[in-house]
Formats: C-alpha cells, structure tokens, sequence
C-alpha cells in the first residue's frame, strides 16, 4: 500500500506541473481529461479453486479472512466531444488485500486442506481494464444515456499457511474478457463543479458483473480539478471448475487535468 500512496501523490504533482504548461489555446470547454484517483474499499465475496480435477471447499473471504480496508488507485482518460453527445473514456485500476490471520475452520484449496486455529496468509488482487462509450443527450449543462464498456478483469487468490502436508501455498487467478451495459450521466450546474453518474451491469451464464460510481468534481480553475465520490463494484467469474466472487465497495478521490 506504502507503494500505491507514492505512486499517487507523483501523479498529483505530475498534473500539478502539466496543469502549469496548458497554453491560452486551449477551448472554452476543454474536451480532454486526465484523472488519478485513490480508492479506499473492503472487499467480500468468495471463491473455489480445485486441483485435479478435486473440487475445492468454497472459501468466504469475510468468514475466513475479514480482509480490511485497504488504498487501490485507478488512472482514466476521458473524451468528449465538443457538444457534449460522445463520450470516450479509458481506465486501469488495481486493489491488493492482505491478511494474516487464524483460520476458524478447515478449508481445501487447490488441493492442499489448510488446518483450523493455525496461521494462514491470504493476499486478494483485483485489477481492471477498461474502454467505455456512451452516447447522451440533453444540452450543455445535463446530459444523460447509454452506455457499454469493454475490457479485461483480472482477479487473483494466493494462500500460505500450515495444512495436513506441512506449510504449503496455493495461488488462483482468473482473467477474464468482460463487457457490461448502463447509463452514464453528467450535470454541470456552474462551470467549476460536475456531478456525475455511471453504472453498467450484464449475466451471462454463471458470470455476473456490476458497477456504479458516482461523485462530484471541483475545478478550481478551467484546467485542474479534484474528484470525490463512491462506488462499488460486484464482479463473479468461472473458469472450468473453477470461480472467484469479489464485492468491493468504498469512497475515492484524485486530482484531475483538462485540456
């Protein structure tokens, strides 16, 4: 975590400087923006991983672990174009969770039976990309429609602890392609502040992924800006016989650059 915290207080100076060097030529509204954003979220949810064709217990990552919470960071880029109906918006964002706890029951994953009331290590990533467009109408201050985005969720479980073989580890990771439908929101009641809104959800088979944000930006002049909000995401991908669930949730905030 000491990691994400110096990696974004760099991007902050880094828009801080850039934010220096934006020229007069720049337009009355700037079409382009730049954000780097902390996000503090607890994470639920569960998982199985199997080996061998041996199914794994279905491990709780509250029950078992009370993962805590913990800095994630997310960078996007964003594009509108001038009349504000075409919205473009690339983002990558990543959260670890770690925890070293006591296991109050005994549990099989990747086929090693990790032991009750002895010491266990657990850590759980999430990372995301991802590409969305949205088409809106409405006039310069509202604009409201729909949305879909495209891209690749990566999420990872690593165990070490003591099981009935000795102290073993194990690691289960699923990346999978994802795509969702929604809505994506903007209002602009002065020209120094945003209120924002996004959410896109889809099922398909056994999968399931959800996410919503929404928030406030505050410019403090035409070009550099700070963001606030929440948001959540719920994300529960398969692969063979294999599956990971993780519910996170949490408030975040960044600095942003117009241009």
């Amino acid at each position: 975590m000491q990691r994400i915290l110096h990696f974004t207080a760099a991007s902050v100076v880094v828009l801080l400087i850039a934010a220096t060097n934006v020229t007069s030529q720049t337009p009355e509204r700037p079409e382009n923006e730049i954000e780097v954003r902390g996000v503090l979220s607890v994470p639920s949810g569960e998982a199985s991983f199997s080996s061998n064709g041996a199914a794994g217990s279905v491990i709780s990552f509250e029950r078992d672990f009370d993962f805590r919470n913990e800095l994630g960071f997310e960078i996007r880029f964003t594009h509108r174009t001038p009349n504000g109906k075409h919205k473009f918006q690339g983002s990558y964002g990543q959260t670890t969770w770690n925890r070293s706890t006591s296991l109050s029951r005994s549990f099989t994953f990747r086929g090693e039976t990790f032991v009750a009331n002895l010491d266990t290590a657990a850590d759980l990533r999430l990372s995301n990309f991802r590409a969305m467009y949205a088409y809106r109408w409405g006039n310069e201050k509202f604009r409201i429609g729909p949305m879909a985005d495209m891209g690749v969720i990566s999420t990872r479980l690593n165990i070490e602890g003591t099981t009935n073989n000795g102290t073993r580890s194990g690691s289960g990771k699923i990346t999978k392609f994802a795509a969702t439908v929604g809505y994506d929101l903007d209002y602009d009641p002065t020209p120094h502040i945003n209120i924002f809104n996004n959410l896109g959800a889809i099922a398909f088979q056994g999968e399931r992924l959800f996410h919503v944000e929404g928030g406030m930006r505050v410019f403090v002049n035409r070009n550099f800006g700070f963001s606030g909000g929440y948001k959540a995401e719920r994300y529960r991908v398969e692969k063979d016989d294999d599956f990971l669930k993780v519910v996170a949730h949490g408030p975040f905030f960044g600095g942003i650059l117009r241009f």
